[in-house]
């Protein structure tokens, strides 16, 4: 990692240190507000990248969401919605769209709340969930999500609480929230009783418990086909997290690529192509994750 990229992070544990001494709360306060930020954003994708989709935004919350919509002038045709993942943008997920044109969908992507041109500082899964919701309300008939890594959970956070969708497709989706909140805390130097307060104090802000969020919890009350994608060499959110996620779905898919990691998944033909054929009904991916039970189960 370079240097520059350390510096400021090294800068942000030595504060958080010295909080944790001198004023505790404040030091919560601190790691809540640093859990909320998105990263800066990287150059590879950029508003340029949907110059030949048609622009436009919602108002979430307050906030102007900006949203970009391939095949718009057919209004009858079915929606798919394409959504970035945490500190990435909608430019991320152009490689989906003309597959899912040429299958007869209309695509709209969007920048999530406190992402790209979205407004907003501070943002979460659950506010990532809020607007995929409110989105497909504006786009009307919206059949399908493919969502990338923190916003793949919350696209399943969104359809287990009602969003109607025939199919998820869910590329490098977390299954541990907590979990990931532990390994926060290591990076950033936090103690334990600073990261509960953190949690605390995020569950407080968006009224949801951070276990809500978990698949396992989630899986009883979703009904879509889901396809599950993730690349063994993930660094980010390693590939037995999204076998939990297919296995947890009812009947759900699993992908497991090699040699992509956690963003390059976005951009191989093969994940490109077994997203559309899924969405379209052409395919059902070879592998199931979990072998379906009868109903009702034979006794032995």
């Amino acid at each position: 990692m370079p240097l520059s990229a350390v510096l400021p992070r090294i800068s942000t544990n030595v504060r958080l240190a010295a909080a944790r001494w001198l004023a505790p709360a404040y030091a919560g306060a601190l790691a809540e507000r640093l859990f909320l930020t998105p990263p800066r954003p990287r150059l590879e994708a950029s508003a340029l990248d949907l110059i030949d989709a048609r622009s436009s935004h919602i108002v979430h919350r307050g906030r102007r969401i900006a949203l970009w919509e391939w095949g718009w002038k057919s209004r009858e045709a079915p929606a798919v919605v394409l959504a970035h993942g945490w500190g990435g943008n909608a430019a991320q997920m152009r490689a989906f769209a003309f597959p899912l044109l040429a299958a007869g969908f209309r695509v709209v992507t969007f920048d999530q709340p406190a992402h790209g041109l979205s407004e907003g500082r501070l943002t979460s899964a659950v506010d990532f969930a809020d607007a995929l919701s409110a989105l497909a309300h504006a786009a009307g008939r919206v059949r399908a999500v493919v969502a990338h890594s923190l916003g793949a959970a919350a696209a399943a956070f969104a359809v287990a609480r009602g969003l109607p969708l025939e199919s998820v497709v869910l590329i490098s989706a977390p299954a541990d929230f907590v979990g990931y909140s532990h390994r926060f805390a290591r990076w950033h130097w936090l103690p334990e009783p600073v990261r509960r307060s953190m949690q605390a104090a995020i569950e407080e802000r968006y009224g949801v418990r951070w276990e809500e969020l978990e698949i396992e919890r989630l899986a009883a009350r979703v009904s879509a086909r889901a396809l599950v994608v993730h690349d063994r060499e993930d660094a980010v959110v390693p590939w037995l997290h999204g076998l939990r996620v297919a296995k947890a779905w009812p009947g759900g898919r699993f992908m497991l690529t090699s040699g992509l990691g956690h963003g390059r998944l976005l951009r191989e033909d093969a994940v490109v192509l077994a997203a559309a054929d899924f969405i379209a009904g052409k395919s059902a991916v070879a592998n199931v994750a979990a072998a379906a039970v009868p109903a009702p189960a034979p006794l032995y």
